[in-house]
C-alpha cells in the first residue's frame, strides 16, 4: 500500500506557494466578511443623508433644472432635503453658504418648510466661475455641491 510521500520530499518552493495560497484565501474571506459588516451599516442609516442638488428652480417643492454648469446671470437655488432622523438641535439655524473661488459671496439662513430647505443666490451676483454652496449647522458641515459658471455668449 502506498501511501503520500513524506514532508521531507516536497520543495520547499511548493511549501511556500502552498502557504502564500492559504494566505491569500484567509485574506479574502476576511475581506469579504469586514465588507459585508460596512455594507449592512451603511444600508441601515440611509435617513441619516442629506441630499443635496444646485438647480435653476423649485416646482412644487422639488429640485427642477439640476444642472452642474449653469449660464452666468441666472437666478440658481440651493436645494437641500434635510431628515428629521438626524436630530439637529433647533437653537442654530441652517445656512447656506455660497462660494465663487474661495470668496464668500452670500451667507444667509435657508427657508426650512418640513425637511425641506432651500436658498437662492440673484442674477446680479452670479459671475462666471467655479462655484460651491455649503449647508452648514454652526461649524458642522452637513452638504456641499460644486457647480460652474460659464460666461454668456456674445
Amino acid at each position: 500500500m502506498l501511501g503520500l510521500p513524506p514532508f521531507r520530499y516536497l520543495r520547499k518552493t511548493a511549501l511556500v506557494f502552498v502557504l502564500l495560497f492559504l494566505c491569500f484565501l484567509g485574506h479574502q474571506i476576511f475581506v469579504s466578511l469586514h465588507d459585508s459588516e460596512e455594507s449592512e451599516q451603511l444600508n441601515m442609516e440611509p435617513e441619516k443623508i442629506v441630499y443635496s442638488v444646485v438647480c435653476r428652480n423649485i416646482v412644487s417643492g422639488a429640485p427642477f433644472g439640476v444642472d452642474s454648469t449653469f449660464p452666468e446671470r441666472s437666478r440658481l437655488h440651493y436645494y437641500s432635503l434635510v431628515p428629521k432622523s438626524l436630530g439637529l438641535p433647533k437653537e442654530e439655524p441652517l445656512r447656506h453658504i455660497w462660494y465663487l473661488g474661495v470668496d464668500t459671496l452670500q451667507n444667509l439662513p435657508c427657508i426650512v418648510s418640513d425637511s425641506i430647505c432651500f436658498s437662492s443666490i440673484s442674477p446680479e451676483l452670479l459671475h462666471s466661475g467655479e462655484w460651491s454652496v455649503d449647508l452648514v449647522q454652526g461649524r458642522k458641515l452637513l452638504a456641499s455641491r460644486q457647480f460652474k459658471v460659464e460666461a454668456a455668449g456674445p
